[in-house]
């Protein structure tokens, strides 16, 4: 679900932004993403690997789960892209594109976890993704828009990739 908010920097903003909003549970988690974009255009999604605590095998985009000693969203992003790609790419985090909420099944724990994503666009400006945690990702793959098997996408993924393929439809194919 679409979230109507603008971009916000923390949680503290983000439950402000949220508070009268009556669908979305107190004891929902913030993830980071990024929809980064190569120099083909292309947008660069990862196969999630049986590590992860949900959409096992589904494709997303690089990011992840807010910590409480993050000082911001774009700190968060900044570390979440080290953890996941290394060191050797140069992802640049550009705007703000939305916020979204969704309701994931975590495998770990064995029950339903809210989620609010918040989302940015990002260029992959340099250098080579590695696969620096490879029990949570199997591998990069790359579409441009309206080339991805939607299907293929976690539920998560699916509507932020309406989202950004409708406001990027000038890189599709």
């Amino acid at each position: 679900m679409r979230l109507n908010i603008n971009d916000v920097n923390n949680i503290k903003e983000l439950k402000k932004a949220l508070e009268d909003n009556t669908y979305i549970p107190n004891d929902f988690q913030v993830a980071v993403i990024i929809y980064a974009f190569d120099k083909d255009n292309k947008i660069i999604f990862q196969r999630r690997g049986m590590g992860c605590r949900d959409e096992r095998l589904k494709l997303e985009t690089i990011g992840g789960r807010v910590k409480e000693d993050d000082l911001d969203f774009r700190t968060a992003l900044k570390r979440e892209i080290v953890e996941e790609v290394g060191e050797n790419a140069k992802i640049n985090i550009e705007e703000f594109i939305t916020a979204t909420f969704a309701t994931t099944f975590d495998n770990r724990y064995n029950r339903e976890q809210s989620w609010v994503y918040i989302v940015y666009k990002g260029v992959l400006e340099s250098g080579e993704l590695k696969i620096a945690e490879p029990d949570k990702c199997i591998g990069y793959e790359r579409y441009k828009i309206g080339e991805v098997d939607e299907t293929e996408l976690s539920n998560g993924a699916k509507e932020i990739y309406n989202i950004v393929s409708e406001k990027y439809s000038n890189y599709a194919l």
